[in-house]
């Protein structure tokens, strides 16, 4: 670490509180992407800030770090950085990411970031040129990772426009074409983290974009969905819906549907693709809302013509399969990016080392 120095943040960049902006401003038309501090938020027409921007959540999500490469519009639940001060803006957007900001929560009801706090912290700085070398790395499996997340937004809104010009004009009850389980919660003492017994999913909680999260298992499953069955969110928000990858026990916020032709995917895109399906629930919806099983098995979902079902159905599980490759190469992606980034940013590896694992995972 010859080449890295220790200076105060406040040194290095300037940061500054984003810019107020009401909901009626927020839904004009517009490209600029309002970035708050959990991410974009909407878009805007006008920009307050140039690319690339690196954000930092202040308010709310607090202390979460975003990177934006066009111009943005930095909300005021963020701070932005305002001078870069000569240095590279994504090494900056990784150097954030590593600062500790959880003591500096100096708010009460409302936790708050305050520059006044970044600004003095004392940090570990290289060379520019080291800087950029650094980014490079890091940032070849972050532009990976996005391209991968934009390959399964287009597969997604293909398999919905494939699924609505295969349908006909009927609509049947869910019940006559699909089986039902209503999910029901174990006993807490049969939790674990450790991956002992059938991975275990709560409700929405555990969503992910498609397939849900494993976090807790349980040596005593109740109620069980199999693999490709559509979990159902039945707690508010009602209808949310994910994949089973694998035979899931689930608990009381979650249904798992059931293919009766073997249509698993085309079943998940129909309850998934059409808002319609859910508008009565999402009318009568209260802060606890939620449907039974006799609601759900009456649920009226479209249906798929019966010359284009098996067509359907084998080129859903070709797109699914693309997606669950790209999401699980995200899931890869993200961990050598995770495991590499406080390495890098000590100096404890070196970019030419950490190019050789980059070149392993890109």
């Amino acid at each position: 670490m010859s080449d890295w120095y220790s200076r105060p943040l406040g040194d290095l960049i300037t940061l500054q509180r984003g810019f107020d902006i009401t909901r009626d401003q927020q839904a004009r038309d517009g490209a600029v992407p309002v970035v708050s501090s959990g991410g974009i938020s909407s878009y805007h027409d006008t920009a307050m800030a140039n690319g690339p921007g690196v954000v930092i959540g202040r308010k709310g999500t607090l202390g979460r770090v975003h990177f934006v490469d066009v111009p943005y519009w930095p909300h005021d639940t963020t701070l932005w950085v305002k001078d870069f001060k000569g240095n590279d803006p994504r090494f900056v957007y990784y150097a954030l990411m590593m600062l500790d900001t959880e003591f500096l929560n100096v708010g009460s009801a409302s936790p708050t970031l305050n520059r006044n706090h970044l600004h003095p912290l004392p940090v570990s700085w290289p060379s520019l040129p080291e800087q950029r070398a650094i980014a490079e790395v890091l940032g070849a499996l972050d532009d990976k990772i996005a391209a991968n997340t934009t390959l399964v937004q287009v597969a997604d809104a293909l398999a919905g426009s494939l699924t609505r010009r295969a349908l006909s004009s009927a609509r049947v009850p869910l019940r006559e074409v699909a089986a039902l389980t209503m999910g029901s919660s174990p006993p807490g003492t049969s939790y674990n983290e450790e991956g002992n017994g059938a991975v275990f999913y709560q409700g929405v909680r555990d969503f992910g974009v498609r397939f849900p999260q494993n976090r807790v298992w349980t040596d005593a499953p109740v109620r069980m969905a199999a693999k490709r069955d559509t979990l159902v969110s039945v707690r508010a928000p009602v209808g949310r819906t994910n994949l089973a990858a694998e035979e899931t026990c689930i608990g009381r916020g979650l249904a798992g549907v059931h293919s009766r032709s073997g249509h698993a995917m085309s079943l998940f895109h129909l309850l998934r693709d059409d808002p319609t399906v859910w508008e009565p629930f999402e009318a009568e919806g209260t802060v606890f809302g939620s449907i039974n099983k006799h609601q759900l098995e009456g649920l009226l979902v479209p249906v798929v013509a019966a010359e284009a079902a098996d067509s359907l159905e084998s080129q859903l599980l070709a797109v699914e399969g693309r997606i669950a490759a790209a999401l699980a190469e995200n899931v890869a992606l993200a961990k050598a990016r995770d495991e590499l980034l406080p390495l890098l940013m000590s100096g404890k590896v070196r970019v030419k080392d950490a190019e050789k694992v980059v070149e392993g995972v890109v």
